[in-house]
């Protein structure tokens, strides 16, 4: 025994030297490639020390009689202390390989290192210990609680921060609603704090990157930036997630919680629509997928089971190949089979994009078709969907006659047919379906005196016609709805603007300002114009906050160019086969500036022939275009108008240097006009520069900012 204790003590002190040569020289030091092998088994031996260590300190603590025994209590403390100062060098060599991970890193390896100094002196001065049996007991105390603290400090950086606290904290989080939420603090940012700052924070810092706030976030880490706003599929952020979870790249590695499906379906939704931060979720566009998915998220109920499905999940290549910047198709929930669809684009909408989505036919329970120029041919292909639930119909093109058509689908649980020609005897051929729970029919020919029989018949489905004000509730109005489909008219045309609740006022600007309650024109009748706007209004009723801004632009028909030509062709990513699509009477959509109705611009300038075959005098030439901050998309530090009768004989006809938003200014359609000097031409050439930096408040600034253009037009 004497012999292997003499070994032993010689073994141990012979380590303790080596574990302070590390700690010392650690800066110095390049491990080899075994030695690295032999830190990574540091997880393995840190429960040997842990538990020998607390047995010798728990002898402390009872009496212990006299004899052999204690030459196996000697051997005991022996070993612990052994045990103790091997796992700290394997620490010290696994904490070699990583020297980004941050304060937490520190802390546990310091207090590894003191549990291993610790544990030396319990064993080599016992003798002295046993003397002194008051202090020893508060040694012992110390010692036991720097093995917690570290061992803490150690699940923190395996399994994230506050590993051990998160099913406390986790039930103290408040709910935020989604017409109070802030895209990045209330939205954004909890998923990274759930899923990602366990391995990205102050604390653990790996690969220099943090995720714990904003700065952080925007700042990337050592692989580059995290995201580039507009562009998903070429962001760090979006690779990562979507790599095989087997890859050692794949984040969050595969021992971590991984996200959810609406997760990620959030973070690709949120870098698609610009990565805006600091705005409001309902100040952005209201078909923005973002804001859509961020909402639904926002209002899931985690207390809610999940719901059972009688179908299998569709092959995920399918579900991928359905996405596209028209068209979103996202699971319910985490490993839910069921599919959300929604559809966006109204110019380009066309019955093949239904046809497409059949392949998943069984798995598609939620479709959202708002505002599109849906048909009642096409409620052949939503027949077929025979998992339906929600289907959203809002001011579609659909009659009685389509709506008829969907009493075949036994699952239907809520139908959205507001704003639609919808009539009471086609209510009535639908309101028998077995799982029917709500319908919607505001703003709609159906009257109060036609839907009384209906609701005594069917008084199982609940039928809303419209907000009735109690005068009980104080919270934020919907916004108004603009009927009256944007785009391009000739002469003149009448814009129409509702809202489903009674005794609404509705405020607005022709201008592109915003109105408020007091400066905006009051809405009372069909308003006319004969020039081109761009209409926001907004809703106002006493008791209730004001609604959000709806926009859209109107613009009147100039002088039709016979060609176009490029002479700078726009970036790839947003091109078209030929320019003629600024000139095709379509106005892109302000909400999802990649659906191929835009052209974009960044590192060099935008530039056009427009040839005429007949001499023109035009006064102005106006361009629709893009807002979005967060995508970097900004109005052009200069357009410039020439004009002749050939590309030979130009002259300048006017300029423009439009005005640099301020910041958080919300994603937007704009009309920029530039008055033209008096002259008969044959042939124009615009001229379109971007900013060649972001200003001083972006949080990227300093670098060259886009232009987006989907449209101009000649007067």
């Amino acid at each position: 025994m004497q012999t292997v204790k003499r070994i032993g003590g010689g073994v141990l002190f012979g380590s303790m030297v080596f574990l302070l040569f590390l700690v010392v020289f650690e800066s110095f030091l390049h491990i080899p490639s075994w030695l690295a092998v032999a830190g990574r088994l540091h997880p393995m031996f840190l429960h040997f020390p842990i538990v020998l260590l607390l047995i010798s300190f728990f002898t402390m603590w009872i009496p212990v009689s006299k004899g052999a025994e204690n030459e196996w209590l000697s051997l005991l403390r022996l070993t612990a202390a052994l045990s103790a100062v091997i796992t700290a060098i394997l620490g010290m060599l696994l904490s070699l390989e990583d020297v980004s991970g941050g304060d937490l890193l520190l802390w546990h390896k310091w207090g590894g290192v003191s549990i291993a100094i610790l544990g030396f002196l319990f064993y080599s001065y016992h003798d002295f210990l046993v003397k002194h049996i008051v202090f020893t007991k508060f040694f012992t105390v110390a010692a036991t609680f720097a093995i917690i603290i570290t061992g803490h400090w150690g699940a923190n950086l395996t399994h994230g921060v506050d590993y051990v606290l998160a099913p406390v904290l986790n039930q103290q989080k408040e709910f935020v609603p989604p017409e109070k939420a802030v895209v990045f603090a209330d939205v954004i940012q909890p998923i990274l704090e759930s899923k990602c700052t366990g391995c990205h924070s102050a604390s653990k810092l790996k690969g220099e990157l943090l995720l714990e706030n904003l700065k952080g976030v925007l700042a990337g880490g050592k692989s580059g930036p995290l995201f580039i706003p507009g562009q998903p599929d070429t962001s760090l952020m979006i690779r990562r997630l979507h790599l095989p979870v087997d890859d050692k790249k794949h984040m969050p590695p595969a021992a971590k919680p991984q996200l959810t499906e609406a997760e990620s379906a959030l973070l690709y939704a949120w870098i698609k629509s610009g990565a805006v931060t600091e705005s409001k979720l309902f100040s952005l566009p209201e078909q923005d997928s973002f804001r859509l998915l961020a909402t639904n998220y926002l209002q899931a109920d985690e207390n809610t089971a999940e719901p059972v499905y009688d179908f299998e999940a569709a092959d995920e290549k399918k579900v991928l190949a359905l996405n596209n910047n028209y068209r979103m198709v996202v699971p319910l929930g985490k490993n839910s089979p069921a599919l959300s669809v929604n559809l966006y684009g109204r110019n380009i909408f066309s019955t093949k994009a239904l046809e497409e989505l059949l392949p998943v036919k069984q798995q598609i329970v939620e479709l959202n078709l708002s505002r599109l120029p849906v048909k009642d041919e096409d409620m052949k292909v939503i027949q077929q969907l025979v998992n339906l639930q929600k289907l959203n119909l809002n001011y579609t093109d659909v009659t009685a006659k389509g709506v008829e058509q969907l009493n075949t689908l036994q699952k239907l649980r809520e139908i959205t047919l507001s704003g639609t020609a919808v009539t009471a005897a086609a209510l009535a051929k639908i309101l028998p379906l077995p799982e029917l729970e709500s319908v919607f029919v505001w703003d709609t020919k159906i009257d109060s005196l036609q839907l009384q029989p209906l609701k005594k018949k069917f008084s199982n489905v609940y039928i809303e016609t419209g907000y009735i004000d109690k005068g009980d509730v104080i919270i934020a109005l919907s916004p108004p709805i603009i009927k009256t489909p944007q785009g391009i008219f000739n002469k003149t045309t009448t814009l129409e603007i509702k809202h489903p609740f009674k005794g609404v006022d509705i405020r607005y600007t022709l201008d592109g300002t915003q109105p408020d309650s007091l400066s905006g024109k009051l809405y009372t009748e069909p308003i006319a114009v004969d020039q081109s706007v761009t209409l926001i209004a907004k809703a106002y009723k006493k008791g209730w906050y004001g609604s959000t801004p709806v926009q859209a632009a109107f613009i009147k028909q100039g002088f039709v160019p016979d060609s176009i030509s490029f002479i700078t062709r726009p970036d790839p990513k947003y091109s078209a086969e030929t320019p003629a699509l600024l000139t095709d009477g379509t106005l892109g959509d302000f909400a999802n500036f990649s659906n191929g109705e835009w052209l974009g611009y960044q590192k060099n300038e935008a530039a056009y022939y427009l040839f005429f075959n007949k001499a023109v005098s035009p006064k102005n030439v106006l361009f629709q275009m893009l807002q979005n901050t967060g995508g970097h998309i900004f109005p052009p530090a200069k357009i410039e108008v020439w004009g002749g009768i050939d590309k030979a004989q130009l002259k300048l006809l006017g300029k423009l240097t439009p005005v640099i938003p301020e910041k958080n200014k919300p994603a937007a359609s704009l009309q920029e006009s530039v008055s033209l000097t008096t002259a008969e031409v044959l042939c124009l050439k615009i001229i379109i520069k971007p900013i060649s930096a972001l200003p001083a408040w972006h949080n990227n600034k300093g670098k060259p900012g886009w232009v987006f253009l989907s449209e101009l037009v000649v007067n």
